[in-house]
């Protein structure tokens, strides 16, 4: 379910309304987005969105509600891996940009209109990322941390900013390290992380999307023992949520604390399946991963039933096709550990069933 786990380079800003939660020095609105950032954090989203619907009713020319609205809309779509809302959250983020342009023709040096702008083009650009369309993802970005700065320019204390840019400039340089010896591809991941922690330290409302972001990118970078840290202190504020938990989880695998991870992974499989709109692909990440455990661990009877399990499943063909590579990777996984029962047993080994294509 998440992003970085997917392996995407634009993950700059998922679910991260804490982004841009300070509002322009209006504490009614400042409480209110407060209160729906919980609620998105929580999984609560219709919760989230009532009080974004209201902000617009209250504040229909500005762009705040409009931006949180939509980002509510994102986060329910990645945490359902579902796209239903994609055309409605398309139209939230062009009317962010629309009404903020309108602020910045009255006032040149409005940031707030500039932050609002910059983190449409972004939000939208992760989604073009999702649907596969990367240059338009790229081109998104770039346009959206190109406000970002902006903003810094106008005002260098506007530290919830930094996150943006600081996780643009590290996971670009990440997944283009191959062409770091072109002059345009330069390794920016040491400097992005001190404006991440910028963020963190410095920031009003980035204190805790700062630290989930900041987990993945020392996951990335090969410091387990930091992303775990900061993902157990997200956890322990908010354990109920399943955004942080799919960071935790991650944590513990990548520290190599494999029987932990296990049993969260076990955990967030019951919950999604509990949930009304589970189109399974996340029981899929939940079945593949915990295949993965067993299999290091060499209890190869529970990764053929694992894997089983998970190319059993009635899939939708949008989900079929999504899925692929990873039911290549179970089917691979169960011939494996069917190999190495016969071993065991000292017999002639046969795997039944497929991909089901």
């Amino acid at each position: 379910m998440r992003l970085s786990y997917h392996g995407f380079f634009l993950l700059i800003l998922l679910g991260c309304f804490s982004l841009g939660a300070q509002t322009p020095d209006d504490a009614s609105m400042s409480s209110r987005i407060e209160k729906g950032m919980v609620e998105t954090i929580r999984n609560n989203f219709s919760g989230a969105e009532e009080i974004f619907w209201g902000l617009i009713r209250d504040y229909p020319r500005r762009p705040a509600g409009y931006f949180y609205l939509g980002a509510t809309y994102q986060a329910r779509m990645l945490d359902e891996e579902n796209y239903d809302s994609l055309q409605a959250f398309t139209e939230l983020m062009d009317t962010t940009i629309k009404l903020a342009k309108e602020c910045l023709k009255k006032n040149e040096n409005d940031v707030w209109a500039l932050f609002f702008e910059g983190s449409a083009y972004v939000y939208k650009s992760y989604m073009d990322s999702k649907l596969g369309k990367m240059w338009r993802s790229y081109r998104n970005a770039a346009r959206g941390v190109n406000r970002l700065e902006k903003v810094l320019k106008k005002d260098s204390s506007f530290y919830d900013a930094y996150l943006g840019i600081g996780s643009f400039k590290y996971w670009k340089s990440s997944k283009t390290r191959s062409l770091k010896w072109l002059p345009f591809f330069s390794d920016e991941r040491d400097r992005a992380i001190p404006l991440i922690l910028k963020a963190i330290d410095k920031g009003k409302f980035t204190q805790r999307v700062g630290r989930d972001q900041l987990a993945w990118i020392y996951m990335d970078y090969g410091k387990p023992n930091l992303a775990l840290q900061l993902a157990l202190q997200n956890y322990h504020e908010f354990p109920e949520s399943r955004f942080f938990r799919w960071t935790l989880v991650a944590a513990y695998y990548h520290h190599g604390e494999l029987s932990r991870a296990y049993d969260l992974y076990a955990e967030l499989l019951e919950e999604v399946r509990q949930l009304p709109t589970n189109n399974h692909y996340n029981e899929i990440v939940c079945l593949l991963r915990m295949a993965e455990i067993k299999y290091q661990l060499k209890d190869y009877f529970a990764v053929e039933k694992l894997t089983s399990e998970l190319l059993s499943l009635p899939l939708s063909e949008e989900v079929r096709k999504r899925t692929r590579k990873k039911r290549e990777r179970a089917l691979e996984l169960k011939q494996k550990s069917v190999v190495e029962l016969a071993k065991r047993n000292g017999t002639h080994s046969q795997v039944s069933g497929g991909m089901g294509e």
